[in-house]
């Protein structure tokens, strides 16, 4: 009797065991599921602001935030201290960002939080505001996405003091220094978790430097869904997009994010607006049209002033590209490229006629005419996946547009009171 009560005792344990492990597999599952759904919503980031807000604490070549008046900020504090995150907030409202990239640090590492890691590492180099935690306040507020830009090999920027502090001259493996950054970036990760969308990583995370499998696990075991972003390249073995920062007439499309400062720097100087807002959202329509196309379209780059001012032309950019992009509505947010006409990667904005995207269910083709035709009607080539349209109108109006297709051709004809858009005139073809 009594081995009897054994065996069973020790049944109902196995059976226990067994349900506990096969509900923490379930659970690994969704939680791996959740992680890849996350990671894959970049694909559906087309605009975003890119703002850099920095004190290097030393002399930098590239110059660094100032007040609008262009005098110095004279400590980490002072720039922390005089961040408006409302006034940042409602700019990247104003223009209809999806999501925002916005500096922990740039040049020497002066983090705009109070981080303990850093406070060990680095004395002085970690603002007693956290400036982070407010930008995402006030990014939630208005449904806006937070991204992080970070610099896992800014060591270069040191002084060698600090250098030696963090282990950046023992030379390979850099044992020390990757020490210094898991740990910094552990502290990061765990602070702000889910409230950061992803992180974008600048310096091209040098193979010899950088133990780059060791971080990503840092991140990614920390925020699973986390979007990895590495400017200027793609080591798949840290990140999973790539990003480029240049971007030049004649304006060619890109495959993966593009990032592009309006003013002619990242951060606030005393420059103007040198980009007229009408080219940058046929940029991020041209971004929204590309057959493979990762994610993030582009994100233009201008920074806050100090005390909530901005340099010369920003606010008027970005009323003006945040109302044409509220006009392109469905057509550009909740929309994939055009498999009707298809647009390839490296394709130049300039001199382009037009390009289009599609409703996430393929119904609705829309066609944005970036060029006037001399006259009311438009002929376009039969469409590439041979689709048959039968009504076509215009998205702003919903004035019905003629619609004409043979084997060869589609002729699309305006009524005789609607007029071609100086910037983009877009018909729904469905």
């Amino acid at each position: 009797m009594q081995k009897r009560t054994i065996a069973i005792h020790n049944l109902i344990i196995l059976l226990l065991i067994g349900s506990a492990l096969a509900l923490r597999s379930m659970a690994e599952t969704v939680i791996a599921q959740d992680a890849a759904a996350a990671r894959a919503s970049f694909y559906e980031m087309h605009l975003g602001l890119f703002a850099h807000y920095m004190f290097p604490g030393k002399e930098y070549q590239w110059g660094a935030t100032v007040w609008a008046d262009g005098s110095a900020v004279k400590s980490l504090d002072e720039l922390a201290d005089n961040f408006d995150a409302e006034d940042f907030a409602d700019m990247a409202k104003l223009m209809h960002a999806q999501y925002i990239i916005f500096t922990t640090s740039h040049a020497n590492m002066n983090v705009l939080f109070p981080s303990e890691v850093i406070g060990r590492h680095l004395p002085g180099h970690s603002s007693k505001r956290d400036v982070l935690r407010d930008v995402i306040k006030a990014m939630k507020a208005k449904n806006i996405r937070v991204m992080f830009y970070v610099h896992p090999s800014d060591g270069h920027d040191f002084t060698k003091e600090d250098q030696d502090r963090v282990g950046w001259n023992d030379g390979p493996p850099y044992k020390r220094y990757n020490d210094f950054i898991n740990e910094y970036f552990a502290e990061l990760v765990e602070r702000y978790g889910k409230d950061v969308s992803g992180y974008f990583m600048d310096g091209g995370v040098p193979k010899k430097i950088v133990d780059g499998p060791r971080l990503r696990e840092t991140i990614l075991s920390r925020q699973p869904g986390a979007w990895l972003i590495q400017n200027g390249g793609l080591n798949q073995a840290v990140n999973d997009y790539g990003a480029y920062e240049t971007l030049d007439p004649p304006y060619p499309g890109a495959n993966w994010a593009v990032n592009k400062p309006i003013t002619g720097e990242w951060w606030a100087l005393t420059n103007s607006v040198i980009l007229c807002p009408e080219l940058a959202y046929r940029y991020t329509i041209l971004q929204a049209s590309l057959k493979d196309r990762q994610g993030g379209g582009v994100g233009w780059s201008f920074g806050p002033h100090p005390g909530g001012k901005w340099e010369l032309g920003v606010h008027s950019f970005c009323e003006r590209i945040g109302a044409l992009v509220a006009k392109a509505g469905p057509s550009l947010f909740g929309s994939r490229p055009s498999k009707a006409y298809v647009t390839l990667n490296r394709q130049p904005l300039i001199g382009l006629d037009h390009v289009a995207t599609e409703s996430l269910d393929g119904k609705k083709t829309y066609l944005h005419q970036f060029l006037p035709p001399k006259c009311n009607e438009l002929t376009l080539p039969a469409p590439e996946d041979g689709r048959k349209f039968t009504s076509a109108h215009l998205l702003t109006n919903h004035h019905k547009v003629g619609l004409q297709q043979t084997e060869n051709s589609l002729k699309l004809t305006l009524r005789r009171h609607d007029r071609w858009d100086d910037v983009d005139t877009i018909i729904v073809l469905e």
